[in-house]
């Protein structure tokens, strides 16, 4: 289900979430990567498509590797579907 709103979309449960669970220059790191995003979606939601099509292929070329390899390493490091669901899903849903 697409957000109807980027505009009303509100990263402060995400960003304490982010401070208190993954914390230092990793979870600021994320954090401005998110508020990036955000400002992307606002302008175009299409374009996080290509924004993520296009940090693949820079990663790929900065790690000599394709694309695809370069989603597959990040989905095998990605948290499991059900703690997807139960801890991050919900800090998104009360942005709606």
């Amino acid at each position: 289900m697409a957000l109807e709103n980027w505009d009303n979309f509100d990263l402060s449960p995400l960003i304490r979430e982010l401070r208190d669970g993954v914390g230092g220059a990793d979870g600021e790191k994320m954090i401005w990567a998110f508020e990036r995003s955000v400002e992307v979606a606002r302008i175009d939601p299409d374009l996080l498509n290509h924004v993520l099509a296009a940090a693949a292929c820079l990663l790929a070329h900065q790690s000599r590797d394709s694309p695809r390899s370069v989603l597959a390493a990040f989905a095998r490091r990605s948290v499991p579907d059900h703690e997807w669901r139960e801890r991050y899903a919900g800090l998104f849903a009360a942005s709606r």
